[in-house]
């Protein structure tokens, strides 16, 4: 199978995105660096309060699903890689890197599946 994403200086990138270059990134490709400051802040601050790590793989909510959680219950719109970048820039790494949705090691109990 052919590597849909990887990192590309610390940051995900996915290959549909075209340039890793970050002056001819899309939008799909937007990092947290993007946002604003207050936004970065309350999307860390979300993380910290919602998600819980573990030491095994949670297959059952991707990067694209929690990042419509986040945006429920902050109002804070992400694309999938501004949301796998606030994760990594939050100590997760990705179960597979090279998939395009990623799962990280998280607890089925963080508060974020528990409402």
């Amino acid at each position: 199978m052919d590597e849909i994403s990887k990192i590309v200086d610390g940051h995900p990138w996915s290959v549909g995105f075209g340039s890793a270059d970050p002056a001819l990134r899309g939008e799909d490709a937007a990092l947290m660096s993007d946002l604003p400051k207050d936004k970065q802040t309350q999307v860390e601050d979300w993380i910290l309060d919602n998600i819980d790590p573990i030491k095994t793989p949670n297959r059952k909510h991707s990067s694209y699903q929690i990042k419509h959680i986040l945006e429920r219950d902050t109002g804070i719109y992400l694309t999938n890689n501004q949301f796998k970048d606030a994760m990594m820039n939050m100590g997760y790494s990705p179960v597979n890197v090279s998939d395009l949705n990623w799962y990280f090691c998280i607890s089925e109990k963080s508060h974020a599946f528990n409402r």
